[in-house]
């Protein structure tokens, strides 16, 4: 059987094509080359596309992570682009540096002084922690500073001491140490 050659426009399913388009180019290498409504993104690609795009979701939910674990008040890109200090961390960022990194400089100064404020605080909390547990009044029982445990300690090992030489060996005993 004799196979007829037939011009490639004949085998293309056929299109419309607006007349305000450029003038079809003549002769074969106007028929080799596919136009752009005809090429269709393969299937390898589309996906290389998409993985593509879940790392780079991965590595923003990974950076947004670690923001905020720095500052809990920063959940979003919103949330970031409300800071005072964002002209500085887009800088950065813009300049190639990583998104936790361009905040952790950006930031520097405010984020030191919410850490010095919460560790003070934390300080303040730890001393006051346990004054529900003291007994009412709190204080030493007499003006020598001695409680009744004090007390109690030293006359279990000396049993004839008075109140005044414990008093003093308990101030010789805080002298020395």
């Amino acid at each position: 059987m004799e196979t007829e050659e037939r011009p490639v426009e004949e085998l293309a399913p056929a299109q419309e094509q607006p007349a305000a388009q450029e003038p079809a180019q003549e002769g074969p290498a106007a028929r080799e080359l596919p136009q752009p409504e005809q090429q269709a993104v393969p299937p390898v690609l589309d996906y290389a596309l998409e993985e593509q795009l879940a790392r780079g979701r991965r590595v923003l939910n990974e950076e947004m992570r670690i923001i905020g674990a720095l500052d809990p008040g920063v959940k979003s890109l919103a949330d970031l682009k409300a800071q005072p200090e964002f002209g500085r961390f887009d800088r950065l960022v813009k300049s190639g540096l990583a998104i936790s990194d361009a905040y952790k400089l950006a930031c520097f100064e405010r984020l030191g002084r919410q850490q010095a404020t919460a560790a003070r605080q934390a300080a303040i909390n730890a001393m006051r922690g346990k004054e529900h547990l003291a007994p009412v009044g709190g204080g030493p029982d007499a003006e020598d500073g001695l409680t009744d445990e004090i007390i109690q300690n030293y006359r279990q090992y000396n049993p004839r001491w008075t109140r005044a030489q414990i008093a003093a060996f308990h101030r010789s005993y805080k002298q020395g140490v």
